[in-house]
């Protein structure tokens, strides 16, 4: 049986107000998120192919996704800096599951964090904001229409900028955190809230080391 995975779509504006409402994503997700190899995110079926990703990273070089993380497994996020509540929490947890992790699936691992707010989110400002996390993980930014259409490849929920006569703007975005492995393909995905560190951790040591992703 396959349902419609629900995402959180976190919102922000400069004046500093927050929330979250419920919307829906593409993503076909096995009920009960299980998968022969006792995965613990929700497993996809079928997985999304990656597409082809270049954007600029925090040094201001083109970061191409395939070619810059061949043989690993790949955490993609989408979010940004301003972000009150989810963004933190999630790049805090994968950033702890993998301190908890072996060195051998940390040298496995990638996490790329996208910017969906490019106008604040400068190189630099996603630098000092990753560092707080690890200093290992990768920052990309590029135009919100590039940004858009790699959200739509990957079958997430394109983020949305909403103008404010009185305070600027607020931005909208999902909360999925994919796992692509090295077969460039996401065989799992894991959300804010149900997804916990030991899940993570858990789910990325079978990552690195069982290569029948799809089984």
């Amino acid at each position: 049986m396959i349902r419609r995975m629900l995402v959180g779509l976190c919102f922000a504006a400069l004046a500093g107000a927050s929330a979250c409402a419920s919307g829906s994503t593409p993503l076909a997700v096995v009920s009960g998120g299980v998968s022969a190899h006792g995965l613990r995110g929700d497993v996809l079926s079928p997985p999304t192919t990656e597409p082809p990703v270049v954007l600029a990273d925090t040094v201001g070089t083109s970061f191409h996704l395939a070619r810059e993380t061949r043989g690993k497994v790949v955490l993609v996020y989408f979010g940004y800096t301003h972000c009150p509540d989810v963004c933190p929490t999630l790049m805090a947890d994968v950033a702890q599951a993998l301190r908890e992790s072996s060195a051998a699936v940390r040298a496995d691992v990638e996490v790329v964090f996208i910017s969906v707010d490019p106008v604040r989110d400068t190189r630099s400002v996603i630098r000092r904001w990753l560092d707080h996390f690890d200093p290992d993980f990768v920052g990309l930014r590029g135009s919100i229409g590039r940004v858009i259409a790699i959200q739509k490849a990957m079958g997430v929920p394109v983020s949305k900028v909403t103008p404010h006569s009185r305070h600027g703007y607020s931005v909208a975005h999902s909360a999925e955190l994919l796992a692509f492995t090295p077969d460039r393909e996401a065989h799992v995905v894991y959300t804010d809230g149900p997804t916990t560190i030991g899940d993570l951790r858990h789910d990325l040591a079978v990552l690195t080391t069982d290569k029948a992703y799809g089984a």
